[in-house]
C-alpha cells in the first residue's frame, strides 16, 4: 500500500503509518477497557487472564508484585509505561499478518518516537530520584569520570538512536526475509496447498513480533534502573 504524504505545519507525514498507528492505539485501548470492565474474581475471562499474565510478567521483571505496584506510585508509573510500550509494539508488529496492513514499527519515525518517550521518562525519573545530584551520577564517583564525561554523554545520547534502530531494523529485516522466503518457496506451495508455508510464516511473524516487543521493553526497564540506581550511571 502506497504511503500518501500528509503535510501538517510544513512537515511531510506518512498517512498510512499514522492511520495504522491510530488503529493500534484503538485496539490496545479497547482491549484494556474490555478486560477492565469485564474483570471478575470468580470466573475471569480469557482476556482478563491474558492481562493478568502480562501484569505479573512485567511486574516480575521490575522486581515487584502486582500488589506492590498498588503501594508504590513511581513503580506503578513505570509499569504503566512498560505495559503500554509492550502492547503497542506487539500489536503494531502483528499487523504484518493482516493484509494489507504493515507494522507501523517498520517506519523509523515510529520507533524513534517510542525511543524518545523512553529517553525522556528515564531521565525524568533519574532527576526525581537523585534531585540536584543527578548530574553527578554521570561522573562514576571519581576523578576519571570528568575525563570520561564526554564519552558518557555521547553514550547516553546514542541510546534512543540504538533503541529505535534496533526495533526498526529487526522488524524491517523480518518483513524482507519473509518476502524473500515467500518468493523462494513459492514454487513449493502446491505440495500442501500452501498450508504448511502459511502456518510457518504466521508462527515466525508472531515470534518476531513478541520477541521485539519484549526486547524493547526490557531495554527501557534496564535504562530506567540505570538512571535511578543509587550508584547512578
Amino acid at each position: 500500500m502506497a504511503c500518501s504524504s500528509w503535510h501538517v505545519l510544513g512537515l511531510g507525514l506518512c498517512g498510512r503509518t499514522l492511520i495504522q498507528t491510530w488503529v493500534v492505539m484503538v485496539v490496545v485501548a479497547s482491549l484494556a477497557l474490555v478486560a477492565a470492565r469485564g474483570a471478575r474474581s470468580g470466573r475471569p475471562t480469557w482476556l482478563q487472564n491474558l492481562f493478568e499474565l502480562l501484569i505479573g510478567f512485567i511486574a516480575g521483571f521490575m522486581g515487584t508484585t502486582p500488589q506492590g505496584l498498588l503501594a508504590d506510585r513511581r513503580q506503578r508509573l513505570l509499569f504503566d509505561l512498560l505495559a503500554a510500550l509492550f502492547l503497542f509494539i506487539l500489536v503494531s508488529n502483528l499487523l504484518d499478518v493482516i493484509p494489507p496492513y504493515s507494522a507501523p514499527t517498520n517506519t523509523l519515525n515510529t520507533t524513534l518516537a517510542l525511543a524518545i518517550i523512553v529517553f525522556v521518562f528515564v531521565h525524568a525519573s533519574g532527576i526525581a530520584r537523585h534531585k540536584g545530584g543527578y548530574g553527578r551520577t554521570f561522573l562514576h564517583g571519581g576523578a576519571a569520570g570528568y575525563v570520561l564525561l564526554p564519552l558518557t554523554i555521547i553514550e547516553e545520547l546514542s541510546k534512543p538512536l540504538t533503541l529505535s534502530f534496533r526495533l526498526f531494523g529487526n522488524i524491517f529485516a523480518g518483513e524482507l526475509m519473509i518476502m524473500v522466503l515467500g518468493h523462494i518457496l513459492g514454487g513449493l506451495r502446491f505440495v500442501f496447498g500452501g498450508f504448511v508455508f502459511q502456518v510457518a510464516w504466521l508462527a515466525f511473524s508472531i515470534f518476531v513480533a513478541a520477541m521485539q516487543a519484549f526486547i524493547f521493553t526490557i531495554l527501557a526497564l534496564a535504562y530506567h534502573h540505570q538512571a535511578t540506581a543509587d550508584g547512578g550511571h
